[in-house]
């Protein structure tokens, strides 16, 4: 890799982050604005003075963060269960035609319809515990990740495969060093826009009826009048889902199909 290479893929980086920081800065600017100038009620928004006091009282007496690790085991059982199942069936249904035939009508179905509109539902179904939330969870992953793992497969090259075949590699083979990372880039994209409709979909779950949980938090500080625990849940909920997807999904398209060379990162590396 040449010195001028690194140069610029750092350049992008910073430049990438400027943009970002400048982003939150106007909007920082903008909230302040409304809440010393303009006058807003603080009822209606609440200054970021208060905002930041909220969730430190919130984080000091240790129920934020009793709540954060609920919703993230929650996220992380349902999460693990769609992105499993539909990685399997779509990639046998990117495999199999008789697959295909067999679930694709039904997958594009229920895809249609919201992961939030089943809540209802799972309610009944399943009270308020933790299979309620891993059922919201699965539906809201699984779906996305079906659909992208199937595309996946289609798009491998059948010269590869016939390539590993005719060096005598097994089917095996063949699914572990050509279908797989081939279909990767598509699977991670599926991955990443899944668990942001679950995270979603959690929070609204947590809302209507679960006794614990982010969702649940900013619930109970509707129930109280305070504007400025809500907006402070809120702004939580949006860094957790960030975090969620900048250092888990990047991190394995990072150390997989960036390093591979199969796509490129944000600042347009790709291969070694």
């Amino acid at each position: 890799m040449s010195a001028t290479f690194v140069n610029v893929s750092s350049a992008v980086r910073r430049s990438a982050w400027a943009r970002t920081a400048a982003s939150l800065l106007i909007m920082l600017g903008l909230w302040i604005l409304a809440t010393t100038v303009l006058g807003v009620p603080a009822f209606t928004l609440p200054s970021p003075a208060a905002v930041t006091s909220a969730w430190w009282e919130a984080a000091s007496g240790g129920g934020l963060f009793s709540d954060i690790l609920v919703s993230a085991t929650r996220l992380l059982l349902g999460g693990a269960a769609g992105i499993s199942t539909g990685i399997v069936l779509g990639v046998l249904a990117g495999l199999s035609g008789a697959v295909r035939v067999s679930l694709e009508p039904l997958v594009n179905a229920m895809s249609g319809i919201a992961g939030i509109a089943w809540i209802p539902l799972a309610l009944a179904w399943f009270g308020t515990g933790l299979a309620m939330s891993t059922f919201v969870i699965w539906n809201g992953v699984f779906f996305v990740v079906f659909a992208n793992a199937a595309l996946g497969v289609s798009r491998v090259q059948p010269s590869l495969v016939q390539s590993v075949r005719t060096m005598g590699g097994g089917w095996w083979e063949v699914l572990r060093t050509v279908i797989l990372p081939g279909a990767l880039p598509d699977i991670l994209t599926g991955v990443r826009v899944g668990l942001s409709f679950a995270w979603r979909a959690l929070i609204a779950a947590e809302l209507l009826g679960a006794p614990q949980g982010l969702g649940q938090w900013i619930n109970r500080a509707a129930l109280n009048q305070r504007s400025d625990q809500i907006l402070a849940g809120c702004i939580t909920v949006a860094v957790l889902g960030v975090f969620l997807e900048r250092v888990t999904v990047s991190l394995i398209a990072k150390h997989t199909v960036v390093k591979w060379g199969t796509i490129t990162d944000a600042s347009g590396r790709g291969g070694r």
